[in-house]
């Protein structure tokens, strides 16, 4: 048995280089040398390995996760397409701003983080639904519509919702572990901030626009 090692790294960067550059050395070795064939580990691959697959992975799960959201969407309004697709660009929009929201915090990607963006989703479905199927049910035009489901939703999603998540997500704040802090309070936090700015600023208004 040939037994090699490598310097340890300090941040997750240098560990999946290192675990990069193993598997590539290992792979020349292997095409070189039929006698034996080498294998690359060590203990923290199988944690770095995710990096591998890890914004392919979250690509293909938003995007069946939105797709999902738009079909239920669309058998429980009736199958009111337009109303269903207003659920989906607000929801998409919520996420891709997730996204330019994780790299000023500080979030890497990862499978905690991955977790937490889908569940982002359905938070914003949360949201957003009440207001589009409000306006759905509204008589007169689409401003009045719009500010009719504002008016009905707008304060039972601010006291309902939004406090109620906040609530739950600021006392992650004071969390000693940094695992708690930033994969939870900072993305909660932040998700449950665009999802409210969504709903009550961005939705209304397009509903009375092209509603």
């Amino acid at each position: 048995a040939v037994v090699s090692t490598q310097s340890t790294g300090a941040t997750s960067a240098a560990f999946i280089t290192a675990r990069q550059q193993a598997i590539a050395l290992v792979e020349e070795v292997n095409q070189n040398t039929k006698l034996i064939e080498v294998y690359a580990y060590s203990s923290y691959y199988p944690y770095y390995e995710q990096y591998d697959t890890i914004v392919r992975e979250c690509g293909v799960n938003l995007v069946v996760t939105v797709v999902a959201t738009f079909l239920v969407a669309t058998v429980l309004l009736g199958f009111n397409l337009y109303a269903s697709l207003c659920i989906m660009l607000s929801v998409t929009m919520c996420a891709v701003d997730m996204i330019g929201a994780m790299v000023y915090l500080d979030i890497p990607l990862n499978a905690i983080s991955l977790v937490n963006l889908l569940l982002s989703v359905g938070i914003a479905v949360e949201f957003s639904a009440n207001i589009v199927q409000a306006f759905t049910m509204a008589t007169g035009g689409r401003v009045a519509r719009a500010r009719d489901a504002l008016i009905k939703t707008g304060p039972a999603i601010i006291s309902g919702i939004a406090m109620t998540n906040f609530v739950g997500v600021v006392v992650l704040a004071a969390a000693k572990s940094q695992l708690f802090v930033v994969f939870y309070f900072r993305m909660f936090f932040t998700i449950n901030c665009l999802c409210v700015a969504h709903t009550i600023l961005f939705l209304p208004a397009f509903l009375a626009f092209l509603g």
